[in-house]
């Protein structure tokens, strides 16, 4: 199901949607999840940057400028 979830939300990236942070709340830019914890971060430009996993955090090191900032 969360596979599904970040399938739907890259889709919906694509079309220029995106998930927006509201308060106090990270939101992983790869996967548009929640990032709960402050254990995967990485500043990168200047921006910290929350992701809800190391996957995600990888996958983010590989190619930073296709995720919106």
């Amino acid at each position: 199901m969360e596979n599904r979830i970040k399938t739907l939300v890259k889709k919906l990236r694509r079309f220029g949607y995106a998930v927006a942070a509201q308060g106090p709340h990270h939101y992983d830019p790869v996967c548009g999840m929640e990032a709960t914890r402050d254990f995967f971060t990485l500043p990168y430009e200047g921006k910290k940057y929350y992701f809800c996993s190391d996957h995600c955090l990888s996958q983010f090191k590989i190619s930073p400028h296709q995720y919106p900032g």
